[in-house]
């Protein structure tokens, strides 16, 4: 029998802990912040027009040909981004040479400060047939402050959201119990259906291809008091 109230007594005590155990509203936000780069490199190339080695010719006569054209682009080149007051660095690259010996392109580094400027080298660059090219290096601004920055629109946002939850139940929110940075797999769900776009998941952007964009999801617990 004492253990049957010692039992009971105990049943109550727990019943009673739960029972003082405060209320919570989950909720989970997701967000993004995009910086845009404070300049960068266009990489120039010649591309000369060679069309395939014809097996029956001498190989080496092509060969001599192919790198008396490339001399002869670059010289084109160089006379060219001059006349048009634009200012470049050349590097040779191996990378992109066949022999390191027989064919030396070099690289042509154009710096840009934004895209304007970008867009602008571009449009003077398609007058040429010769030449290919790629966005080279970025620099971006200093991030040691986007985290922080993330933080505080996350938070925001979850308390925007969760206060109106709690309005439809007639309750009222008190602190922040928990938060907790989600991981890329409830990253991108969560971020699917609050988006309600494929192109926030899988990161295909519609913006600045230049820029760079950093992406937090958390899940905040906030205290809930009934009214």
């Amino acid at each position: 029998m004492k253990k049957l109230i010692l039992s009971l007594c105990l049943l109550i005590f727990i019943s009673g802990l739960n029972a003082q155990s405060p209320a919570y509203l989950d909720v989970k936000v997701s967000e993004s912040m995009e910086r845009q780069p404070t300049s960068m490199e266009y990489h120039l190339r010649v591309n000369p027009e060679s069309g395939e080695y014809d097996l029956d010719r001498d190989f080496e006569a092509q060969r001599k040909v192919m790198r008396s054209r490339i001399k002869e682009n670059e010289t084109q080149l160089k006379q060219f981004l001059e006349t048009n007051k634009v200012k470049y660095t050349v590097n040779r690259d191996d990378n992109y040479a066949i022999t390191q010996e027989d064919m030396p392109f070099s690289i042509f580094k154009i710096k840009v400060a934004n895209k304007t400027e970008l867009d602008n080298l571009l449009v003077l660059l398609r007058q040429l047939t010769y030449v290919e090219g790629n966005i080279g290096d970025k620099v971006y601004p200093p991030a040691q402050n986007d985290e922080v920055n993330l933080f505080e629109k996350l938070y925001t946002k979850a308390r925007s959201k969760a206060e109106k939850m709690a309005g439809i139940m007639n309750c009222t929110l008190g602190k922040v119990l928990e938060a907790e940075e989600l991981d890329q797999k409830e990253l991108n769900y969560y971020g699917m259906v609050e988006e309600g776009s494929y192109e926030h998941v899988y990161g295909i952007q519609g913006g600045n291809p230049l820029s760079s964009t950093t992406v937090m999801s958390m899940r905040f617990r906030f205290e809930l008091f009934k009214k």
